[in-house]
């Protein structure tokens, strides 16, 4: 292990849970350490930073910080700026977690499903369903924006944008072409801004070799835990 004087990013370039902490550290103008990371290699040095075997993994003072949704909140709370990820009113920060939870259970599950499910009928199931989930996701975003809930880019906004970038995925494999007027302009307006976003960009890996990882979820032949949850029906660990 490197130093522990300084703060360690343990990541891996393809993976969008380990996007939101790397966006997070960026966010806070965190110093830190990247450590590009294999998950299927599950070496002695990796388990004991990320003892699930999953990315990502923060290291801090000698002590491993795991879990994306955690970690985020985590690195809100240690490294203290002006505007905060989470908000500072009670109401305010519980309806931001609830947004997450809904993103976790509605948005992030339906993705995977619709990309690795075989049979037409099943995908434009799923289809249906991701659509539906998105559009109640952005009725609930600010009128004023940019971002979720208004002019601050936060918790919300970091828990979304690394699979708003993967939407192209679902085009590029099923044919998903989510639109760009109605409900959805505001979507789009959202788009736009996180995606440019300094914290964010330095984090968007390479399309063509976004693509080329994805295919074994296209195939219904990835054999990560998220994979597998999704053809057992059961929730992502």
């Amino acid at each position: 292990m490197s130093s522990l004087s300084k703060v360690q990013l343990y990541c891996a370039w393809f993976c969008p849970f380990a996007q939101r902490a790397w966006i997070a550290l960026n966010e806070k103008q965190v110093d830190y350490e990247y450590i590009e990371t294999d998950p299927y290699n599950k070496t002695p040095e990796f388990l004991s930073v990320c003892p699930r075997g999953l990315v990502p993994s923060v290291v801090h003072n000698g002590k491993p910080i795991y879990e994306s949704i955690v970690l985020v909140e985590y690195i809100d709370e240690v490294w203290k700026k002006e505007v905060n990820l989470l908000p500072d009113d009670p109401y305010d920060r519980a309806m931001a977690k609830i947004w997450v939870d809904f993103i976790s259970k509605k948005i992030v599950p339906v993705f995977y499903a619709i990309l690795q499910k075989q049979d037409k009928a099943g995908q434009e199931t799923a289809k249906e369903a991701f659509m539906k989930n998105l559009e109640t996701l952005t009725g609930a975003m600010s009128k004023q924006g940019p971002y979720f809930f208004g002019a601050n880019f936060g918790f919300v906004d970091i828990m979304l944008v690394p699979y708003t970038f993967r939407l192209r995925l679902l085009a590029h494999y099923r044919g998903l072409e989510v639109p760009t007027n109605g409900v959805f302009e505001r979507l789009q307006t959202w788009m736009k801004a996180a995606h440019s976003r300094e914290s964010v960009k330095s984090t968007l890996p390479e399309w063509e070799r976004l693509v080329a990882v994805y295919q074994r979820y296209a195939d219904n032949t990835a054999k990560t835990e998220v994979a597998e949850a999704i053809r057992a029906g059961t929730a992502l660990p």
